[in-house]
């Protein structure tokens, strides 16, 4: 009986104190960069599936204006380009990408998030790519990219681009999910960073609604027409119909 009293009291005292520590690095975070959102995409249906005329962004730059975001920050696992910022239905989207000198992969090192996690740092094994500039610490970037967001008014979508090229994409975090934790966790906390990126696996679901269910139940056939090459030339919305392709983008711009 003790045992159950002593949990009956301490159980909410920890529950309180979780979220009042969680709300306190949600506003740290917020005043930096804004609010976190989560994942942007499970699979891409264009490459460059972030860019103007694309079915994620069309229905992302949607989503922003009907709930009064003007701008987003889209987080990604860098390749050998530049993450230039554009204007997109009314809605400015601003990229930032960690490039890693040991792959340009999009699976996150589970490793180096440990490693941050028990030690309060991460390797410096790459550098921070937006605009074809590139950044030796994340300040630097931050710095950068909260420059083209306060030409702006009003809040910020922040999510990860989430592009998964293999495996099943609700097990796998994809393109820009470690730069996310990482960035969650320097300018609020572990806490929260823990928490919205469990949370945001999630997103899709609230961007695109039954469109997401049709990314994942498709994931494989998607995947292998991304791998093949073939949507380099072809666009495809969730359902594997052929789609009007995106316009067309500076060289390099985009992933």
């Amino acid at each position: 009986m003790r045992v159950l009293r002593a949990l009956k009291l301490t159980v909410p005292i920890l529950l309180l104190s979780y979220l009042a520590l969680l709300l306190t690095e949600y506003r740290s975070f917020q005043a930096v960069l804004g609010d976190p959102w989560g994942r942007a995409v499970y699979v891409k249906l264009h490459n460059p599936d972030i860019a103007p005329g694309t079915p994620h962004i069309e229905r992302l730059t949607r989503f922003a204006r009907e709930h009064g975001y003007r701008k987003i920050l889209v987080i990604h696992n860098a390749g050998k380009v530049g993450y230039s910022h554009f204007w997109y239905n009314g809605v400015l989207i601003v990229q930032l990408a960690w490039y890693d000198y040991r792959t340009v992969f999009a699976n996150p090192d589970w490793n180096l998030i440990l490693k941050d996690i028990l030690y309060g740092h991460r390797g410096m094994v790459g550098e921070w790519v937006a605009d074809r500039q590139t950044f030796g610490t994340t300040d630097q970037a931050v710095r950068h990219v909260r420059d083209l967001l306060r030409s702006v008014p009003g809040p910020t979508m922040v999510v990860w681009h989430g592009s998964c090229r293999w495996g099943h994409p609700i097990w796998r975090l994809g393109c820009g999910s470690e730069p996310y934790y990482w960035i969650l966790a320097r300018y609020g906390g572990r806490v929260l960073a823990l928490t919205l990126v469990a949370l945001g696996d999630f997103s899709p679901f609230v961007f695109y609604g039954r469109d997401a269910w049709a990314e994942l139940r498709n994931h494989r056939k998607i995947q292998e027409l991304y791998n093949s090459g073939y949507l380099n030339a072809h666009s495809i919305d969730p359902n594997l119909r052929e789609v009007p392709p995106p316009e067309a983008a500076p060289r390099g711009a985009y992933e």
